[in-house]
């Protein structure tokens, strides 16, 4: 019989960041994770970076191929197993919808294991705000966004920001940023909808009309781009996308597939994100 002497030592560790996105198999998709990776590592050098996808079809389709990507929950049991006592999760998520509470009730479950004399023994969990969520990360937005397209947009051209699919209970968030955004862009030709929620293309076409708008450019207002963005939004062979719908209407009607995730302004938006949780209880340092 061997006896075990003492309580063991825990490794040392520095803590961890883990990525969550909805999911993707799009390459464009994968380097928006990358990017949020790199940005965590840049950031905490010493911290070890994982990524997950919440949304279990992709991952199953990923598995298919033959690549294996953790849901959110057990990435963050892997991260504790390994003896990581501090983590910081940073959902790649536009608003705090449903997916970001399915991430919260995750996080709440596992931190009522923390403590010193907890099941598991660590200092707890903490995530960081998605996209959209304080009044002032609405303006930051705003200004990114109007950063991005105010310049390549003609003087009658109307960017419209399609969410391509629904926030699950944070569509009023879309309605706030249109407000902010009319605030930030003063020309007031940055619209934004969302797909199965509100405000869908039957609102915008009557705002549309209001504007005598005659040519409009769509764009994904998605963090990291998926297939949802191509059917929903532009899809040639779906009857009902937006691009569709507007064109019946008489509109002239372009498409711009990148996501907001590819711009290196949102991108930098979420270094802020990360830092403002892990400071908020002194982790990773």
């Amino acid at each position: 019989m061997i006896l075990m002497k003492g309580h063991g030592k825990k490794i040392e560790s520095h803590g961890a960041v883990l990525v969550v996105a909805m999911g993707t198999t799009r390459k464009e998709g994968r380097l928006v994770v990358e990017k949020c990776m790199k940005l965590a590592r840049e950031a905490y050098p010493k911290a070890e970076v994982e990524f997950s996808f919440n949304y279990e079809a992709v991952r199953l389709v990923l598995k298919e191929s033959g690549e294996e990507v953790s849901g959110p929950l057990a990435a963050m049991t892997k991260l504790l197993d390994k003896g990581h006592s501090q983590i910081v999760v940073l959902p790649i998520y536009l608003t705090p919808g449903m997916g970001y509470h399915e991430l919260y009730r995750i996080i709440s479950s596992l931190n009522d294991l923390a403590g010193a004399h907890g099941a598991i023994g660590f200092d707890g969990i903490l995530v960081a705000r998605p996209l959209l969520m304080r009044t002032e990360d609405y303006f930051e937005v705003a200004e990114a966004v109007n950063g991005i397209y105010g310049k390549s947009l003609s003087d009658d051209e109307v960017l419209i920001l399609v969410a391509p699919t629904s926030e699950g209970g944070a569509d009023t968030s879309l309605c706030q940023m249109q407000m902010v955004m009319d605030d930030v862009c003063k020309s007031g030709k940055v619209v934004i909808g969302g797909v199965g929620g509100y405000p869908g293309v039957e609102k915008i076409t009557r705002r549309l009309e209001h504007m005598n708008a005659k040519k409009v450019r769509l764009a994904p207002f998605a963090l990291v781009s998926g297939i949802h963005a191509s059917l929903e939004i532009a899809g040639e062979t779906n009857p009902d996308s937006w691009k569709k719908a507007l064109e019946s209407k008489g509109y002239a009607v372009s498409v711009d597939d990148k996501a907001l995730g590819e711009y290196d302004e949102i991108i930098g938006i979420f270094a802020g994100r990360l830092k403002d949780a892990a400071s908020s209880h002194g982790f990773l340092k």
